[in-house]
């Protein structure tokens, strides 16, 4: 073959490449590119056609989901920032709980075998396969019966509920791919399993505490059905406060705007900071290795 045309056709395919990754990378930023801009339009500018690039910013969907500024007493406003907290609460302590949980629990299943364990790992797993809509009734009578309706802890329950099972199976492949000998070792020299444990074994999958973490830190901060459901005025969170952000004016999309941007902020922080093990999360933790 024709040297030139090789080389005609490799820079012809290095192109096509290019271009395939410049669109998929717009694909993919795009939306949150147009969020970030709208977020921080007036609401003249935002209905604008054809769209505007250039413009003044604006900060009033900001101030009115932080209840500060000029915003901070509009109708729109009222609950917005305290449904943030609630957010805050809920998925860092649903969080919490349940990597602790599980964590705990896939030790206990890597390192025991007991009557029932694989039905038991199935029952676990199969917390995460039901849809939210089948046990919804449920909760609702329970928590109303139990006075944890429309508060906190009914949530931070909710939330240990639905990603306990996921932390379980993910620790249980970090501490498959801890080798049993370490604790055996720390036994022979006079240590106790629980000094093996915390000394030896939990620093060895650190990094699978982290990635289980950040997994469950996303789906309790994106939680919808449960909230939508179990809170009326006191515990409701952003998620479920921005879905019906309405003001004097109408649907305030501006705050929604601005709303999806704070929610999107402490997902990227914390995966950023959790990016040495998210790759190990996806593969190795759920994996695992015998």
């Amino acid at each position: 073959m024709n040297p030139t045309r090789t080389s005609a056709m490799d820079r012809a395919g290095r192109w096509l490449v290019l271009g395939l990754l410049v669109a998929y990378t717009f694909y993919n930023v795009g939306p949150i590119v147009w969020l970030v801009l709208s977020s921080l339009k007036s609401r003249m500018d935002l209905f604008t056609m054809p769209p505007k690039i250039f413009f003044t910013p604006d900060l009033t969907g900001y101030q009115s989901v932080f209840g500060v500024g000029v915003a901070k007493d509009s109708a729109a406003a009222i609950g917005v920032f305290d449904s943030l907290i609630n957010s805050i609460v809920v998925s860092v302590s649903g969080t919490a709980l349940a990597v602790f949980f599980g964590t705990l629990a896939g030790y206990v299943c890597s390192r025991f075998n007991f009557i029932g364990k694989g039905d038991f790992m199935f029952f676990v797993l199969s917390t995460r396969m039901l849809p939210p809509v089948a046990v919804l009734v449920f909760y609702h009578l329970m928590f109303a019966r139990l006075g944890l309706a429309d508060t906190r802890f009914g949530l931070v329950l909710v939330s240990i509920f639905a990603n306990v099972g996921l932390a379980t199976w993910i620790m249980k492949g970090f501490f498959d791919g801890v080798p049993k000998e370490v604790e055996q070792i720390a036994v022979v020299n006079g240590y106790t399993r629980m000094y093996a444990f915390l000394r030896l074994v939990l620093p060895m999958v650190k990094g699978g505490i982290a990635a289980t973490a950040g997994f469950c830190f996303i789906f309790a901060w994106n939680e919808f059905a449960f909230s939508s459901i179990l809170t009326t005025t006191q515990a409701k969170t952003l998620p479920v406060k921005i879905s019906a952000a309405a003001g004097s004016t109408g649907i305030e999309w501006t705050q929604i705007c601005a709303a999806g941007v704070v929610l999107i902020v402490p997902v990227l922080i914390f995966f950023y900071l959790i990016r040495r093990h998210l790759l190990m999360g996806m593969t190795f933790g759920v994996l695992g290795r015998r």
